[in-house]
């Protein structure tokens, strides 16, 4: 059981330990899961020992509150995600959710009576397994269907829906997650940077300012699966050649965008029928184009588009495309943002202003409250990958000022 003399850092080892276990020593905890379950309880365990109120919504986001003096003004949100991705690493989100908690811990500690209540909350599903991420945010802010929760699937064909169902959550109670927006203060996250930034310039905190957003892309490519050996260059319709050209043309476009910051990545192929003699005639591809710049990042999109139409009839294959996901770059408050240096600046902590790349929860909810982000080291920019590391005094170094962002916040 969690108690308060356990370490931050022995619960982010304690939460690593509820994973898969892959071969390559990463983490797969996915939402939707009978381990993500138990990442929940243990969760739950550390909300409760911090004397947090806990509730789970309709959609599995995980809340703990603390009350403020003035139980009727507008929350403070503050947290990130504990699922990963395919055998992750052990602090990206984990930081924003655990150090939040911990948050709460020093401002108990120091005896802070915040007027406004703050909430501490586990989003849900904001890794991709079902393609596009953010579902527990998306649902707070309605930016989601029931329908989608259908239509949606991961890599074995499991829809949203079912693996909901499959661990006891109700998809046509979507509704219930809907955030009251009026009732929202500020949503304020705590991250590794996923970068190497902070660790190059010799900065101790980033400030977020914006969040870039994705275009996210499935395309399939069908020719002819025929016989490798028996079928002349000339009369082939090789879905995968015409795949390859179009991988070529995302990199040149993303180098050649004039916002100087556009990436275009294909980060899964699954190609068909797989044999070593026979010319693939089936290609799928999952392309994610973003861009904190959108009118720049959508441009890209439409050349690719049309690099797309262009490959598939001058190579016979038939082409359909359909969008995974697509949204817009989001302005962090200036209100969140003031909070968070000032917070820096009375701690003496070295922070720049930053743009993030990568997208978060707080991208999605900053459609309907004022968000910003905190940042902290990444060392070598890993992210995602089992060697992903953060040195605890940068995690502690984040807390405090996450810590005083919310004091200033709940004033």
């Amino acid at each position: 059981m969690p108690t308060t003399r356990t370490s931050l850092h022995e619960r982010i080892e304690r939460l690593a330990a509820v994973n898969s276990r892959n071969e390559g020593g990463g983490i797969t905890r996915e939402v939707y899961t009978p381990l993500y379950d138990r990442a929940c309880a243990y969760v739950s365990e550390l909300m409760r020992d911090a004397g947090l109120d806990v509730r789970l919504d309709s959609v599995g986001n995980l809340f703990g509150r603390w009350p403020g003096s003035a139980p009727d003004e507008p929350r403070v949100l503050t947290g990130s995600h504990f699922d990963t991705t395919l055998n992750a690493g052990r602090f990206d989100g984990v930081v924003g959710v655990l150090g939040a908690i911990e948050a709460v811990r020093e401002l108990r500690r120091a005896d802070v009576k915040p007027r406004r209540t703050i909430e501490v909350v586990g989003v849900a599903g904001e890794e991709p397994r079902f393609g596009a991420g953010c579902i527990g945010s998306r649902a707070m802010v309605g930016a989601i269907t029931r329908e989608q929760l259908d239509e949606m699937h991961d890599r074995d064909g499991v829809s949203v829906a079912e693996a909901m169902r499959a661990q006891g959550l109700d998809p046509d109670r979507l509704g219930e997650s809907l955030l009251d927006a009026e009732n929202v203060h500020a949503f304020v996250e705590l991250h590794i940077e996923q970068g190497a930034v902070l660790e190059t310039s010799g900065a101790e905190i980033g400030v977020v300012e914006r969040i870039a957003a994705p275009h996210d892309l499935r395309v399939a490519l069908r020719g002819a699966a025929m016989h490798a050996g028996a079928t002349p260059m000339r009369l082939r319709r090789d879905a995968l050649a015409g795949a390859a050209e179009v991988v070529l043309e995302l990199e040149r476009l993303a180098l050649a965008s004039a916002s100087g910051s556009t990436v275009g990545t294909v980060g899964v192929l699954r190609v068909a029928p797989g044999a070593v003699n026979i010319i693939p005639g089936e290609v799928e591809m999952d392309i994610d184009v973003r861009d904190s710049d959108l009118e720049a990042r959508e441009r890209v999109v439409e050349a690719l588009r049309a690099k797309l139409e262009e490959t598939a009839s001058r190579r016979g294959l038939e082409l359909t495309v359909s969008t995974l996901t697509r949204d817009e770059p989001a302005a962090c408050s200036p209100m969140v943002i003031d909070a968070v240096r000032g917070a820096c600046e009375e701690l003496g902590v070295r922070h720049v202003p930053m743009i993030s790349g990568a997208y978060h929860d707080a991208m999605v909810l900053g459609a309907r409250v004022p968000m910003g982000m905190i940042f902290v080291p990444s060392v070598g920019g890993l992210s995602h990958h089992p060697d992903e590391y953060t040195d605890p005094e940068d995690i502690d170094r984040g807390v405090r000022v996450l810590a005083g962002a919310l004091e200033r916040l709940a004033s």
